[in-house]
């Protein structure tokens, strides 16, 4: 326990989440952000291969596959800590730019830096395809297995039984920090959980919501009058062919499931620029800047949604459900994984109903949950977010030497946890900015809370270091570690 004390240290981006459902243009958004920002250096970034089990909870199951995972020991003494890194939703190096920091506190504190991939992402497949039955293997509980199985015998293999071991992750793979320290404690001594959405929720009207509370007065103003226009227009067929023509359609809007997903592709491209505002791309304001460039509230929405690209969009619901029902792993860049855990333990289904948000009120969670049934061919299926949550705790996670950090413009913080709890065993802090925003890059427009941020995560770490390699002298005045 450490009421007063220590833990901890900082926070991520994720992205992920891949947040919401991953269609072309969420993708695509992403891609570019990951551009944009600097990442760490290459340095050693050996890679190796673990043999995995397959299933963790089935002792007459004794198959294998490769799980991948990097070492970085450039700043490694001998005597410093590891550094875990859990990736989450996409291949292992996806998301470096959302560890510069950590690669930081890694040279400043002599520690062994280790990225392990989540099975069923980048190239550790547990299985030949993505079928349906094989994606039964694909759970936070096997992963978490996964986890525990590498890290014991990776230490024991090198000789590293008694280093301390600090477990990080960021968005969805900060939530496995946090669960990773919770279930596995006698393996990690800290987790590092920043923007984890602890909490699965079916029916997450919060994730538009959001963007009332971070976007500037008027661009929340012109969202809502653009959406007004919008849902006016598609009460008749003239006002559908000029939203088609508007948004650039390769086709009509007549079938109410592509209009669906049509009013579904717009509403993310706009409402989740709130999750990307970070420094130094600053992505909602940017998104903003755009929205309320011209008189013209429809044609600047149709410029977001476009990205760039010049071709037609494609709101077909058909063609998104089938290039989600491919198996082959070749076809696949981890969308079907990640929708499959959000259809079979998390949701976060991102949906609106009238007064929910300022877009358009139609986004219903039923529509949402159908794409799962036809994607895997599971009829009735539904994540079982009250397992879910009655596994791990929810927002009430009872895990100590756990710290949450969390931007207050990000969506996602409304699932993870923002205040410590009453034993301090759980630490939260918050700061003014985005997704996982203390983990990248510092930069010279960094507003002064984010910088706070890193500054008091950096002192605490300070102090578990110290109580770490010298716990006999700092046991009594900051509490256990073990």
């Amino acid at each position: 326990m450490f009421r007063n004390s220590v833990l901890v240290l900082f926070i991520v981006y994720l992205a992920a989440v891949s947040a919401v459902i991953n269609t072309p243009l969420y993708k695509r958004r992403f891609a570019k952000e990951r551009q944009l920002l600097p990442q760490p250096p290459l340095m050693s970034n050996e890679t190796f291969w673990f043999t995995q089990l397959v299933d963790h909870f089935d002792p007459n199951n004794d198959e294998t596959f490769q799980q991948q995972y990097q070492v970085i020991d450039d700043y490694f003494d001998g005597t410093g800590p590891i550094f875990f890194f859990l990736a989450g939703e996409a291949p292992m190096g996806f998301f470096n730019f959302q560890e510069v920091q950590i690669w930081n506190w890694a040279d400043k504190f002599n520690a062994l830096y280790v990225v392990l991939e989540h099975r069923f992402y980048g190239a550790s497949n547990p299985t030949n395809d993505f079928s349906t039955p094989n994606l039964r293997y694909l759970t936070s509980q096997q992963a978490l297995a996964d986890a525990a199985n590498f890290l014991t015998s990776f230490k024991a293999e090198r000789g590293l039984e008694s280093a301390p071991v600090v477990v990080f992750g960021c968005s969805y793979s900060g939530a496995l920090s946090a669960w990773f320290r919770l279930k596995y404690p006698q393996l990690v001594v800290a987790s590092v959980a920043p923007s984890g959405p602890v909490l699965a929720q079916l029916n997450y009207t919060g994730y538009y919501s959001q963007f009332s509370n971070s976007a500037a007065p008027d661009c929340v103003a012109a969202a809502q009058t653009a959406t007004n226009q919008i849902m006016a227009l598609t009460t008749s067929k003239s006002g559908r062919d000029q939203l088609a023509k508007t948004f650039n359609s390769c086709s009509n809007l007549e079938n109410p499931r592509d209009l669906y997903y049509f009013l579904y592709t717009l509403t993310e491209a706009l409402g989740s620029a709130d999750q990307m505002n970070n420094p130094p791309t600053w992505g909602l304001n940017t998104t903003c800047q755009t929205l309320t460039q011209t008189s013209s509230l429809l044609d600047n929405w149709a410029q977001i949604v476009a990205g760039g690209q010049t071709g037609c969009q494609d709101y077909s619901l058909k063609s998104f459900i089938d290039s989600m029902r491919k198996t082959n792993s070749k076809d696949q860049d981890g969308s079907r994984s990640w929708l499959w855990q959000t259809c079979v333990e998390f949701g976060y289904f991102s949906t609106t109903y009238p007064g929910t948000s300022v877009f358009p009120p139609t986004l219903n969670v039923e529509e949402q949950v159908k794409w799962c049934e036809e994607i895997f061919d599971i009829k009735g299926m539904t994540p079982n977010i009250a397992w879910t949550n009655s596994y791990y705790g929810g927002q009430q996670i009872q895990g100590s030497n756990i710290m949450f950090t969390n931007g207050l413009l990000d969506p996602w913080h409304l699932l993870s946890v923002n205040e410590p709890n009453l034993e301090g065993t759980v630490q939260a802090a918050t700061y003014e900015a985005g997704h996982c925003g203390t983990l990248i890059q510092s930069t010279s427009i960094d507003p002064p809370s984010l910088i706070a941020a890193r500054a008091q995560k950096l002192s605490q770490f300070n102090e578990m270091h110290t109580l770490i390699r010298f716990p006999c002298d700092n046991v009594e005045k900051r509490g256990s570690w073990t």
